[in-house]
C-alpha cells in the first residue's frame, strides 16, 4: 500500500461539473438553471475554503476519505449494506455442473486458499486495467464481524487464530463448520469440506 499514490482530493471544478451533469436529468430547465446558479455561488464562496480543508485533511491522513466512508456510508447507513455498499466478487462458470454441496465446498476451499495467501502476503496485487489498487481493506474480509446497532453499527476484528470456522445458513438454520487449513491436495480438501 505504501507504494501506491494517496487517494487524491478531487478538483473542486471537476466535482461541480460532474454533479451538474448527474443532476441535469433530475430537474426541469428552470430548476436546473437555479441549480447551476447555486453551484456557481458555491464555487465562488464556500467551495475554496472547504476544498482547502480537504487538502489539509489529505496531508494529515493516509486516506482523507476512509473515516468518513466507514462512518457515513457503512456504519450509519440503514439501507442494505450488502447490496448498496459492500465490494462484490464474481464467479467463473464451473467446467462441468456440480452438485450444490460440492460447489459450496469448492467455494469454501477457494476462500480458505485466498485467506492463506492474504495472511502470508503472497496475494497478487489487485489491479483494474493495469492500475494497482489499494488492498488495505482486505484485512477485514476474514475474522471480522459487523455488529448491528440501533443507530450505528460497529466492527469487531477477532484474532485470526480464533477464526477457523465459517457460518453456514440452510433453511433458516445456522451451523458452524470448522474449516481445515488448505493443503497441496485441493481435491481432497474439497471432498473433506463436502
Amino acid at each position: 500500500m505504501a507504494s501506491l499514490a494517496k487517494l487524491p482530493v478531487p478538483d473542486l471544478h471537476d466535482t461541480v461539473a460532474r454533479f451538474a451533469e448527474a443532476a441535469r436529468p433530475l430537474f426541469s430547465a428552470d430548476e436546473f438553471e437555479t441549480c447551476l446558479a447555486k453551484l456557481n455561488d458555491f464555487v465562488a464562496t464556500q467551495g475554496p475554503t472547504l476544498q482547502a480543508r480537504l487538502h489539509q485533511r489529505s496531508a494529515e491522513h493516509a486516506n482523507w476519505l476512509e473515516d468518513w466512508w466507514n462512518e457515513y456510508a457503512y456504519f450509519l447507513n440503514r439501507s442494505s449494506v450488502c447490496f448498496n455498499v459492500n465490494y462484490f466478487f464474481g464467479f467463473r462458470d464451473t467446467p462441468q455442473p456440480m452438485a450444490q454441496a460440492r460447489l459450496a465446498a469448492a467455494l469454501i476451499d477457494s476462500a480458505v486458499r485466498f485467506r492463506s495467501q492474504l495472511e502470508s502476503d503472497s496475494l497478487e496485487l489487485d489491479n483494474i486495467r493495469g492500475k494497482p489498487m489499494c488492498m488495505y481493506q482486505y484485512q477485514y474480509m476474514f475474522a471480522t464481524c459487523r455488529h448491528p446497532g440501533e443507530q450505528r453499527d460497529w466492527t469487531e476484528v477477532y484474532p485470526r487464530s480464533e477464526s477457523t470456522h465459517i457460518a453456514v445458513a440452510h433453511k433458516g438454520r445456522y451451523f458452524v463448520l470448522r474449516v481445515p487449513a488448505a493443503s497441496t491436495n485441493r481435491h481432497a480438501d474439497i471432498a473433506q469440506i463436502e
